[in-house]
């Protein structure tokens, strides 16, 4: 199998699954934290609104925002969605350096073969 049907075939699609994995999981971490700033920033704008307008319900939406903020944090926290997306991010940039390998190495590249063979070694890739 020569290195262009081997990138082909095994390396450009593993690399789009993993980019595209890290591209969702990092969206529905960025969706869960601008949800929790909203709700943090909710309780602000009501405890506020609670200073002018002494009501009751000011006071049990500023609880609910607050809880809401809470669950969307540690839900995020507790799922790992950015580890997840890094994780992802990580193994398709790995891939990325195989496949600069295995070009560099049929086009006789030495030198960049070797720092690739290199780096993949630091970061315990195997290929």
């Amino acid at each position: 199998m020569s290195a262009d049907d081997y990138i082909n075939s095994q390396v450009d699609p593993c690399i789009r699954k993993y980019e595209d994995l890290s591209h969702k999981y990092h969206k529905i971490h960025m969706g869960l934290m601008i949800a929790c700033f909203s709700c943090f920033i909710g309780v602000i704008i009501l405890n506020v609104v609670y200073i002018i307008v002494p009501v009751i319900w000011l006071i049990l939406s500023s609880i609910v925002c607050t809880l809401g903020g809470l669950f969307l944090f540690f839900f995020d926290s507790l799922n790992g969605y950015l580890e997840k997306s890094l994780s992802y991010k990580h193994k398709a940039e790995s891939l990325g350096y195989e496949k600069s390998l295995y070009k560099a190495k049929e086009n006789g590249f030495k030198g960049f073969a070797y720092r690739c063979e290199r780096y993949m070694k630091i970061v315990g890739w195997s290929y």
